[in-house]
């Protein structure tokens, strides 16, 4: 099996990071300002209304209007205050929330998008799983179980959740690239759904290895050390897929996503589970097939 050749150009330039102004959105921009710091990003900030503060602001009267009003225009300052040393920019946008996304996308140039899937609201959830299904870039969902520490490095553990059988690896590139960039380890996963091991199953993962490390592209020779390569037996992939991470304290997580079909609605069940219950923020590259 030949090589991939680099065709993925990692850049960064412009984040849009979508938050609903939840007490976790300053996990979620915690995350963000190291990896926008190295990258020389601009982060542009686009707080959305959650459905149950607008009905309360619609029904608001005096004094209790002007005290959602003034909480969410202090949590607005939290966060500017994190993001203080960073170049930024704040957008007010009312309406479809994913219209407002994706205008942003285009006359901004973003390169990644964001997303606080707060606990506290079942739109982030649902408004999370829109952007993963349609955006065109690269999308980084920090996730309810996800917190973060200021003076933790960046990406010191990344984690590419891999399926060897799909046409495209534009993921793979993209996380090798990540890797050597914030000089991340790197950690390869395919996980294949079975009952249980076997003893005979030794030689037919080794061989799954040997493919993996023949997918590896040219640039994988840059990496600061060489990936790690796993290929493991579970009865259910995504449960062991998030064992993993919590075994490795992973910083990352890294899958890619086909282009969204003809009458796709929902994300795979695994992807979503993965995302909303992984300890670390799970960034999906789009596939450059379709």
């Amino acid at each position: 099996m030949a090589q991939l050749t680099s065709r993925v150009e990692l850049s960064w330039k412009n984040i849009l990071v979508v938050t609903d102004l939840s007490a976790h959105s300053v996990s979620a921009l915690t995350c963000v300002v190291p990896i926008a710091t190295q990258s020389d990003s601009v982060i542009h900030l686009l707080p959305v209304i959650r459905p149950e503060i607008e009905i309360a602001l619609s029904g608001a009267h005096g004094d209790m209007k002007l005290q959602i009003q003034t909480d969410a225009q202090r949590q607005l300052g939290t966060l500017e205050t994190v993001i203080a040393t960073v170049p930024h920019k704040i957008w007010r946008r009312e309406g479809n929330v994913w219209q407002s996304i994706k205008d942003l996308v285009q006359s901004e140039h973003i390169d990644l998008i964001v997303v606080d899937m707060s606990a506290e609201s079942d739109f982030m959830g649902s408004g999370a799983e829109e952007v993963v299904r349609k955006a065109v870039c690269s999308v980084l969902t920090v996730g309810p179980h996800v917190s973060s520490s200021a003076d933790k490095p960046p990406l010191g553990q990344v984690l590419y959740v891999m399926n060897l059988w799909e046409e495209s690896h534009d993921g793979l590139e993209y996380a090798i690239q990540l890797a050597i960039r914030y000089k991340s380890r790197l950690l390869l996963l395919h996980v294949v759904e079975q009952e249980e091991s076997k003893q005979s199953d030794h030689e037919w993962l080794k061989a799954f290895r040997r493919i993996m490390r023949n997918l590896l592209p040219e640039s994988a020779a840059n990496l600061a050390e060489g990936p790690v390569l796993r290929v493991e037996v579970a009865k259910n992939i995504s449960a062991r897929i998030l064992q993993v991470v919590d075994e490795l304290r992973a910083d990352l997580v890294v899958m890619e996503v086909a282009p969204e079909g003809a009458g796709t609605t929902h994300l795979p069940e695994k992807l979503h589970e993965i995302i909303s219950r992984a300890s670390c923020p799970v960034l999906t590259v789009r596939s450059a097939h379709g």
